[in-house]
């Protein structure tokens, strides 16, 4: 698919961003600076401090499955329960029973994976970028019952290199139910990002339920450290449009004030009369 066309659309959407939006439909650049996706949810506003969108990523998923949104970004996720289940269930809906304190609609939802959850960002500027990666257990309790057992450990690749070994949800955010962001560094240079999620076959397997191991995020924050188009001169500022607007009307005066000087904007029965 055209990049220029995935950028329109993925600009179109962020109805927060007018100056953006005028910028990217007068331009040819085939290159976006961002994506943001709601592992295992549907469309929400992340937060009202960026108003970033997060997008829907309920596709159901597979063993050996790869999804292409409609903007610049997809995914692909491989393996098997190993629990003989009757049928694998790669997303965690609304299990907001765990859930603590005052959590956003962000960590109710999540995408989970027994072996290996891939995400790629497409047609990106290359450059630096900040990589945000939310986390929380939503599928463990703490209230010392069996439940409360489960051990989730996986790895995390950015750029297919190992950014983080033996990660665990819980453990870093202090608690099960509870949301935790990782932010990291990345480098893209072909206009594509890769976040690689990987079950190296640790942690706990069929406790407290089968199915629950493997890697489970909840959402997905990519931004780059450039600053897009309109915030470093390629739309014009509004002080720039009133400088410009008053040295037109300048110009105007001055002109009809040279115009009468010279007598060309008297009138025809004035000029004739006194010779």
């Amino acid at each position: 698919r055209n990049c220029f066309m995935l950028e329109k659309q993925a600009m179109l959407k962020k109805w927060y961003d007018l100056e953006s939006l005028k910028v990217i439909l007068a331009s040819s650049s085939p290159e976006l600076y961002s994506f943001h996706i709601n592992c295992g949810g549907k469309d929400v506003i992340g937060d009202r401090k960026t108003g970033y969108r997060y997008e829907d990523d309920t596709d159901l998923g597979g063993a050996s499955n790869f999804f292409r949104s409609r903007s610049n970004w997809g995914f692909s996720s491989t393996g098997h329960f190993f629990d003989n289940r009757s049928t694998d269930s790669y997303l965690i809906e609304n299990n907001a029973s765990v859930l603590r304190g005052n959590i956003t609609d962000l960590y109710k939802d999540a995408r989970l994976s027994p072996l290996s959850l891939t995400y790629y960002g497409y047609c990106l500027r290359d450059g630096n970028y900040t990589v945000n990666l939310h986390f929380a257990e939503i599928m463990f309790t703490d209230d010392k019952t069996y439940r409360s057992l489960g051990r989730r450990v996986f790895d995390i690749y950015i750029q297919r290199k190992l950014v983080w070994k033996d990660f665990n949800i819980e453990d870093e955010a202090g608690g099960v139910g509870k949301g935790v962001v990782r932010t990291f560094k990345a480098v893209v240079t072909n206009s594509t990002l890769e976040i690689r999620l990987y079950w190296a076959g640790k942690g706990t397997l069929n406790i407290p339920d089968r199915g629950v191991y493997g890697p489970l995020i909840s959402a997905i924050s990519v931004v780059s450290d450039s600053k897009p188009p309109s915030e470093y001169g390629n739309s014009i500022s509004a002080g720039t449009v009133v400088a410009i607007v008053a040295g037109i009307g300048f110009s105007i005066f001055l002109l009809l004030v040279v115009l009468r000087w010279k007598g060309c904007l008297r009138r025809k029965d004035t000029m004739g009369l006194g010779t």
